[in-house]
């Protein structure tokens, strides 16, 4: 049992290392974010340190957002060797109820805020 629970683990670190050299060989990364839910709008904070603005992208339509943003980012790769990733890639899923047109966008720091309204859903009616 043991000997299986190791070449299961063995397996998973080979395929996570495989994922890792594909990503790194499109030199693009995927950035980390958070999606914040609030009554009114979602908030979508992406972590782009060094990406270039003059580059940057956001895309949006139906329910996803496409991010691209160039960048000169050196990362670890194997032990003692880094290499360069060339842009930041990203696309994400939102609710069903985002409203891009009055979407709007703040890099700072290094982070990118996305704050997308949500669409009203009911309204009141006023009785006569």
């Amino acid at each position: 049992m043991r000997e299986m629970e190791e070449e299961i683990d063995m397996e998973i670190e080979n395929m996570l290392a495989h994922l890792k050299e594909l990503e790194l060989s499109s030199r693009c990364l995927e950035p980390f974010y958070e999606l914040l839910e609030r009554p009114e709008e979602y908030v979508l904070r992406v972590d782009l340190p060094g990406a270039d603005l003059d580059g940057l992208e956001v895309r949006a339509g139906g329910r996803l957002v496409s991010i691209y943003a160039p960048c000169n980012y050196s990362v670890p790769h194997r032990e003692g060797v880094k290499t360069c990733a060339t842009c930041y890639r990203l696309e994400v899923e939102l609710p069903s109820d985002v409203s891009w047109e009055e979407a709007r966008r703040r890099y700072k720091d290094g982070i990118l805020e996305l704050r997308i309204p949500r669409r009203v859903r009911e309204y009141r009616i006023k009785i006569d």
